[in-house]
């Protein structure tokens, strides 16, 4: 069970860090939902599922969970039975007091904006980006073969399937073939490269952002996002858009929490690479091993 006290002073130390470091991280934006980062999870257990009974009508579907979603209409396609913790799935999505929301300030989206959706899972962000106009266009990559299934179910259900593209792929800093390897702790994995011409039977094949760009003759600009959730893979994706970042600057929000030091060396590297963006960094994890940053996003929209 979580010690309240000492995890306020872990979340205060690991701030007082990230500050020294870089100086990016607003107390604001560092106290996001703290109240769930220091408290026990099983007090927050009976308000998500409350809430996710008001929020969400939850069918059997074939081999799936469909969940629909009473507010926007929408609904997605879930491939185990839901629990309390859907509530959290649906919250970042659609709430900017979720550190983990993509699409707050400094990220700023248009009707014309090109949004690509590193590890879409079960696509809720972009059918909310293409059903609210945030996007003209929507790339979702997602390496799981289940997975890229329902997300084509659920853009074909919604009707959004016309502006969502998906790629069942990784995506990381370069291409090839790759497997995902647990880290130090569970929720800190990393992508292994396999030499070519090498199998294995949990491979993927992975592709990095400057290479699809360059195949499929697509430059992005300012306007334009990348958004990367990818299980600790999330450095690697940035790298691997160097070119992209470089000539275009497209706006980010990248997920920080799966591996201790990622905030720092994107921040950095970022600095190094354009140093024109503004940076905002948001949120402590809470179902991590200690608290790390949740999300980076970047922008040079003014």
């Amino acid at each position: 069970m979580k010690n309240p006290l000492s995890q306020v002073l872990r979340c205060w130390s690991e701030w007082r860090r990230q500050q020294k470091l870089h100086g990016r991280f607003a107390f604001g934006d560092a106290r996001m939902q703290l109240g769930r980062v220091i408290l026990p999870a099983r007090l927050h257990t009976w308000t998500a599922s409350s809430r996710l009974a008001n929020e969400a009508d939850i069918t059997r579907a074939d081999d799936a969970w469909q969940v629909r979603l009473h507010d926007s209409g929408l609904s997605f396609f879930w491939p185990t039975e839901p629990d309390q913790n859907l509530h959290f799935v649906i919250e970042q999505e659609f709430s900017a007091a979720n550190p983990h929301h993509y699409t707050t300030a400094p990220v700023r989206l248009s009707p014309e904006s090109t949004v690509l959706d590193v590890g879409a899972c079960e696509g809720l962000f972009a059918f909310r980006a293409i059903n609210e106009r945030l996007a003209r266009r929507v790339i979702c990559f997602e390496p799981s073969g289940r997975m890229a299934a329902l997300l084509r179910r659920g853009a074909e259900t919604n009707g959004l399937a016309d502006g969502i593209d998906i790629e069942r792929s990784g995506v990381g800093s370069q291409t090839g073939r790759a497997r995902m390897v647990a880290g130090d702790n569970p929720d800190a994995g990393y992508l292994e490269y396999l030499p070519s011409g090498e199998s294995h039977p949990d491979a993927v094949p992975v592709t990095s952002i400057d290479d699809y760009c360059r195949s499929h003759q697509l430059a992005l600009g300012p306007g334009d996002l990348i958004k990367a959730d990818a299980e600790g893979a999330d450095l690697d994706v940035l790298l691997g858009a160097g070119e992209q970042i470089r000539n275009g600057a497209p706006q980010l929000a990248i997920t920080t929490y799966h591996v201790d030091d990622h905030a720092e060396r994107m921040i950095a590297w970022l600095r190094e690479t354009r140093p024109d963006y503004r940076l905002r960094l948001k949120g402590f994890s809470f179902w991590t091993a200690k608290p790390r940053p949740v999300l980076l996003q970047a922008s040079t929209l003014r």
